[in-house]
């Protein structure tokens, strides 16, 4: 039930946080800058995108609170955020990280694993009609090599499955149809 419901439980986090963060700034507390705008529109669009029943909103969730916890955006006025530096000779670099879109984001990722990573599959699976040209190739090369071979040792691939590779069994199996061999 949690993995069904949890782009609007971290959606309805973000806009208490949101909220909250308005009244504080109303309040004469904070100043909010230009991140804060930019992830209040987000956050609006995001939100809109859900109650459209948009497919991938899991995955522009995602990709949003990627952005979050890389501070690059902000959706609070909160004033907590973590920094790592390195600083080679001559040179330093940091970068921001908010624990709240990080804690929300390990949440998305708990939440969703087996969505996450057939994701992460799809972007690097192989093209499939490659990978159907692929197959039809393999096939063709089992059935040139089993071409010259007499019926008996067709019937031996085919009685024995397990033993040979499937494309080996398919081009055994059709050869024999084929021949009228089986029916």
């Amino acid at each position: 039930m949690i993995r069904k419901y949890c782009d609007s439980i971290i959606i309805s986090i973000l806009w208490i946080f949101s909220i909250y963060s308005g009244i504080l700034v109303t309040t004469g507390q904070f100043e909010i800058g230009f991140q804060n705008y930019i992830g209040y529109v987000l956050l609006i669009l995001i939100t809109a995108l859900r109650f459209l029943k948009v497919r991938k909103i899991k995955t522009i969730l995602g990709v949003f609170l990627i952005i979050g916890s890389l501070n690059l955006i902000q959706f609070t006025c909160s004033t907590v955020t973590f920094f790592l530096s390195w600083t080679p000779p001559g040179q330093t670099f940091s970068i921001g990280i908010q624990p709240i879109s990080l804690f929300l984001l390990v949440f998305l990722v708990l939440a969703n694993f087996s969505y996450i990573s057939e994701t992460i599959l799809d972007l690097f699976s192989g093209d499939p009609k490659a990978d159907l040209e692929r197959q039809k190739l393999l096939d063709e090369h089992y059935y040139q090599q089993l071409r010259p071979l007499a019926n008996d040792k067709l019937k031996e691939i085919f009685d024995n499955k397990s033993e040979y590779p499937y494309e080996q069994f398919k081009a055994a199996h059709r050869l024999l149809i084929e021949r009228k061999a089986i029916y």
